[in-house]
């Protein structure tokens, strides 16, 4: 495997079968951890999310892959994959939010 950085990933709906909305995205994104750390090699401050835990939530999202100079490896997780998730449960807080302003408005109309 090679290790790339890049903006931009292939996402066209022809290259895609068996599309599915994410059902259930706000508890999914619930289960989450966003840590802050530093890292091992050079003590650098950063933030993120562990794989083991993004793991267990959406395992699509973690690769195991081998360092280049050794036999060790580590998880990798692929933060795009992660965004369907994110997209998906702000619509779901957004249409929470949509009923739970109609319920207050309705609450005042009651007391008014």
């Amino acid at each position: 495997d090679v290790i790339a950085f890049s903006t931009s990933v292939s996402s066209d709906e022809k290259l895609k079968e068996n599309i599915e909305k994410v059902d259930g995205a706000l508890e999914l994104v619930s289960q989450l951890d966003g840590v802050t750390f530093n890292w091992k090699k050079d003590g650098k401050a950063s933030a993120g999310v562990i794989a083991q835990n993004v793991e267990q939530v959406l395992p699509s999202a973690v690769k195991e892959v081998r360092e280049v100079d050794s036999e060790d490896t580590h998880k990798n997780v692929d933060y795009n994959q992660l965004s369907a998730l994110f997209i998906e449960a702000i619509k779901e807080l957004k249409e929470e939010n949509k009923l739970l302003r109609a319920e207050i408005e309705s609450l005042k109309d009651i007391n008014s």
